[in-house]
């Protein structure tokens, strides 16, 4: 395995440097001998940076068309150690998938790209260098576009809404009913992030009203997948058409952080809480605080219940014994009237997790004598 140097000629040896892996030379040669004879210009030399399933679609994609280029090296995030002791290794998919294609595979360095150069042969400028991102998590610094010949992005929104970090998450928490996805250009960091001219979109993709992040990443990521390929052969044929961006309708999906997951019950109405919930739990688990600790929310719905909700303040907390959840009081949606938060498991910082009932049985006896408790 080889990491990308944070200097120039810094590349060191592994047991995996080669020109070019079997399987990777192999395809190349075929490509070559494939290539159609009304393409205007030269296949592409692809470096491919990316991490998660939603660049691994994109890369599989590619790599299966392959007349739009001659060479793939993937850039990938480094190893990183977890599990029990922190003694296991995890790779990211994108790197997992590469490895078992054959492809040259680099990891992008633990201090980040800036100051970093990118491997052969992308150190010089060459019209057919192609640098593609999906799903990477790094801003490309400036001076690393410049041996490319062109540089894109497969983003899952419609830009110009959810530039940013997190676009499917932000949809699926204010209630999007539809999304799509965009391939744009990568533009110079210093115009901020997302906001490069768009070579193509697919917009109409359905939000299910019971989408989680992990539902709806796999229909965006095969959308976005088939989407990249055809802008890559208009590039081949000379008939792609950039524009702008409308920068009047940008909105942002910014990363999804603690911060993000906290419930904030003077704003969060229940059905707030379980958009959220279907957002970002895959991630960052939604929270409250409550006698001086922090208590994650881990089975999350809107509720119905006999008790009257207007008689208690919001983040009030009661158990419905029939039920085994904990209803928790939030503030009106809108128009609508205020409602039941539905929560069947806790977990409060450093114990176990438990299911409402269990967890209720836990609490200061002053709180259950008294039949409900507090959230802020």
């Amino acid at each position: 395995m080889q990491r990308l140097a944070a200097s120039a000629n810094a590349w060191a040896s592994a047991s995996t440097r080669a020109a070019r892996p079997p399987l990777a030379h192999h395809l190349a040669r075929r490509c070559t001998r494939q290539q159609s004879t009304t393409s205007t210009a030269e296949p592409f030399k692809i470096l491919f940076c990316g991490s998660d399933a939603f660049s691994v679609a994109a890369l599989d994609a590619v790599l299966a068309a392959e007349d739009v280029w001659q060479s793939i090296v993937v850039l990938s995030p480094p190893d990183q150690l977890g599990g029990r002791g922190r003694r296991e290794v995890f790779s990211p998919p994108i790197k997992r998938y590469a490895i078992e294609r054959g492809l040259t595979v680099h990891d992008v360095p633990r201090t980040g790209l800036k100051g970093a150069t990118f491997p052969h042969p992308f150190e010089r400028h060459d019209p057919a260098h192609l640098l593609l991102t999906a799903s990477f998590g790094h801003i490309v610094p400036t001076p690393l576009l410049e041996p490319f010949g062109h540089a894109l992005n497969v983003h899952p929104s419609l830009l110009p809404k959810y530039r940013g970090a997190a676009p499917v998450q932000w949809a699926i928490a204010n209630g999007d009913k539809h999304t799509g996805v965009s391939v744009q250009t990568v533009g110079k960091r210093e115009a901020g992030v997302d906001s490069g001219a768009i070579l193509g979109a697919v917009e109409g993709v359905p939000i299910p009203p019971d989408a989680t992040y992990s539902t709806l990443l796999p229909d965006l990521s095969h959308v976005g997948s088939r989407l990249l390929v055809a802008v890559l052969r208009q590039l081949l044929r000379g008939e792609s058409r950039p524009h702008a961006q409308d920068v009047r309708n940008v909105t942002r999906a910014p990363k999804v952080t603690g911060d993000t997951a906290r419930v904030n019950w003077g704003q969060h109405s229940a059905t707030t809480v379980e958009r959220r919930h279907r957002a970002f739990g895959h991630q960052a688990p939604l929270w409250a605080e409550l006698g001086g600790s922090s208590v994650q929310l881990l089975g999350v719905a809107q509720a119905q219940a006999e008790a009257d909700v207007g008689a208690h303040a919001p983040g009030t907390a009661l158990l419905d014994r029939t039920g085994r959840r904990l209803l928790i009081a939030t503030v009106a949606d809108g128009a609508g009237p205020a409602s039941w938060l539905g929560v069947t498991r806790i977990k409060t910082a450093g114990k176990k997790e438990l299911d409402a009932a269990e967890w209720w049985n836990g609490l200061p006896k002053a709180d259950r004598q008294q039949g409900f408790t507090l959230f802020v």
